[in-house]
């Protein structure tokens, strides 16, 4: 019979349950999808270090789970107060307490079970689009296809017990632990309103307007100016921002709703009077949650665009970090390079390559190239070669140190090496991807000459550049690694110190490993943000929804006044828009101030100038996509309940 009466009542009740099955199912589907991607084999040979994703993933999705527990808690208490008359009833009619808490956990059951399934399937399809993505990134061939993880499945049922047993365990004991009157008359409260003049919200919002610019000032400080304590003061940055967020959304409804009753040729015409009382009501209620919702917004937005840009960015700006597809760095002069590059030509094709010396001259506070290397090194990477007079010298420096170094052209563009007079003007300033900071220079810049005037300085460093015929695989990184350390006894005709240092790099490996840690990163703020949203419109949803039953009254009176069931809707819809959008206006703002400041600052290092808009338009769609899933769904049941099935 209590099986019965379960099913029953979640059928009477399913309105109440929609937005709390949606994020269940929601929730289950993102921990699914995502952690199918930690233990798929696919993903895992992708890279050596590219166990920074998968457990990256997996201590997220515990995080999320024990996130979740906390708004699967306030999800039951909303339930709960929803139902309150109904376990009164029961309770009146002789039903026992313990009863009463079994029949919650069987209609609880019920939910968490279908919803887990739903998840379950959802995922897999959410996992195949991951997947595609993830592979995407590494230029990896791959169609979409559903696989279902059975590791991936039991681990996301262990959280979400956990994350469904907490919800359960605080909502039983509430059942158990309330009187009958306190069911019966509980929702009927007076709602606290204290007034405040407009001088003093003035104030205030001012006061958290200029934390927010503080906060946006020091991150600026952060990047456009190297710092030693650059990491405490972005904390300090960021801490700021979301403090004035909150501060702001603290007050500014309240705010918002003043200033609206003040303009009385507004107010006192069609149905506004009616529109502004509710949304005074809920404004008075829901103060602390519209400034907590806010806050998330803005960190769960922030959190997504800086993860996709950064790993859209890094991707486009791998050939910057390996041009090369092998690259031999000894910081001493050796003979020659013959046996590595019989080794190199053991193990992949080689096509061509380049080995040089980097010079050195007191008087120049960099190292010197030879022109015909550095056309050499040009013609690698399929660059158009450079001349120069015999009297000139040109500059090749990562873009950071450009301008700079044309400022000083511009003033004194002269030296001199080797008894020889040397002059160069701005318009011999390169920065294309050569690897400034060790191939072709050590501090990010090096300068070219002639020939003749490099050849007659004293050479210091020993390079080898190869450029593979098949790009080469990421195991030849280690294999070479080992050759020039164990097995390479290379004839060193002079180095700088006794302890020779060396470097190896591989551009398959690099590209695969690199992209690795970026894509961690992506993965991983998508993940937390697309959560921290979903959990922020089930709260906003759910505090729409406590208010149905005086609610209901209101449009009640207003239905026999004469007001239609159309005209009723309309007034739920703005009003429930206007209550939506409150929260969201500041954190899209600060998102679009964030992506103009990065766009100014970063999108000259970035190989394609559009990825910081496109990115920014994916984290608003996102964002849109699902903030309008939830306030259909909040309407949807809003509008049911408060006119009635045939509302």
């Amino acid at each position: 019979m209590y099986a019965r009466l379960s099913v029953r009542n979640v059928h009477r009740s399913l309105r109440n349950y929609v937005l709390y099955f949606t994020t269940l199912t929601l929730i289950v589907a993102l921990m699914y999808a995502f952690m199918s991607l930690s233990f798929s084999q696919d993903i895992q040979s992708l890279a050596e270090n590219i166990s920074l994703l998968t457990k990256g993933l997996v201590l997220l999705s515990v995080v999320v789970a024990l996130i979740s527990a906390f708004v699967t808690t306030y999800a039951m208490d909303f339930i709960f107060v929803q139902r309150k008359k109904e376990f009164a009833t029961y309770l009146l009619m002789g039903m026992e307490s313990r009863t009463i808490v079994r029949l919650f956990l069987g209609e609880s059951a019920v939910i968490g079970a279908a919803a887990f399934l739903c998840g379950t399937a959802l995922g897999t399809i959410f996992s195949g689009l991951f997947a595609k993505m993830a592979m995407d990134v590494f230029d990896v061939p791959y169609a979409f296809q559903l696989r279902f993880s059975g590791a991936s499945m039991a681990l996301s049922f262990l959280l979400f017990l956990l994350m469904y047993g907490v919800g359960l365990v605080r909502s039983t004991a509430v059942i158990k632990r309330t009187a009958i009157i306190q069911l019966l008359y509980d929702h009927v409260k007076n709602e606290a309103y204290t007034g405040r003049s407009l001088r003093w919200y003035a104030v205030y919002l001012l006061s958290s307007v200029g934390m927010i610019v503080l906060g946006g000032v020091l991150v600026r400080s952060v990047v456009t100016e190297s710092s030693s304590i650059a990491v405490p003061i972005l904390l300090l940055g960021s801490a700021c921002i979301l403090l004035g967020v909150y501060a702001f959304y603290r007050r500014f409804p309240e705010l918002f709703v003043e200033l609206m009753g003040r303009n009385k040729g507004h107010v006192y015409r069609d149905a506004n009077l009616f529109t502004l009382g509710e949304l005074r009501s809920r404004v008075n209620s829901s103060g602390r949650m519209l400034a907590v919702t806010a806050l998330l917004f803005t960190f769960s937005l922030a959190a997504m665009f800086l993860g996709l840009v950064t790993g859209a960015g890094y991707k486009a700006n791998i050939q910057a970090e390996y041009p090369y597809d092998v690259a031999v760095a000894i910081d001493a002069v050796v003979a020659d390079f013959h046996e590595v590059l019989e080794f190199i030509g053991a193990e992949s094709p080689v096509k061509d390559f380049v080995s040089y010396y980097l010079y050195h001259d007191p008087s120049v506070p960099m190292e010197i190239l030879a022109l015909s290397d550095y056309n050499r090194l040009r013609e690698q990477l399929g660059l158009e070669k450079q001349s120069l007079a015999e009297n000139q010298y040109l500059i090749h420096c990562e873009w950071a140190h450009q301008k700079k170094i044309k400022q000083a052209l511009a003033a004194d563009g002269r030296i001199t090496l080797s008894e020889t007079q040397l002059v160069s003007h701005a318009g011999l300033v390169f920065s294309e991807p050569m690897e400034q900071a060790r191939m072709v220079g050590t501090q990010g810049r090096a300068m070219v000459v002639p020939d003749q005037v490099a050849f007659s300085l004293e050479a210091e460093l020993s390079r080898l550049v190869v450029t593979l015929a098949d790009g080469g695989e990421p195991a030849l990184r280690g294999e070479l690694n080992r050759f020039i350390r164990n097995e390479w006894k290379p004839l060193v005709l002079s180095a700088p110190s006794q302890r020779v240092t060396m470097s190896v790099s591989v551009k398959a490996w690099g590209k695969a490993n690199s992209l690795a840690g970026f894509s961690a990163l992506s993965f991983c703020g998508l993940y937390l943000s697309i959560v921290f949203i979903v959990l922020s419109c089930t709260v906003l949803g759910f505090e729409q929804l406590a208010s149905v039953v005086r609610s209901r009254r209101a449009y009640s009176i207003i239905g026999r006044l004469g007001v239609t069931d159309v005209e009723r809707k309309r007034l739920i819809l703005r009003d429930l828009a206007v209550f939506f959008l409150i929260p969201a206006v500041l954190p899209c703002s600060l998102l679009l101030l964030l992506a103009r400041g990065s766009h100014k600052v970063f999108a000259a290092y970035i190989a394609q100038p559009s990825t910081i808009p496109i990115y920014t338009a994916v984290t608003l769609f996102v964002f849109a996509v699902l903030y309008g899933l939830y306030f259909a769904g909040a309407y949807f049941v809003f509008s049911r309940s408060v006119l009635g099935t045939e509302g």
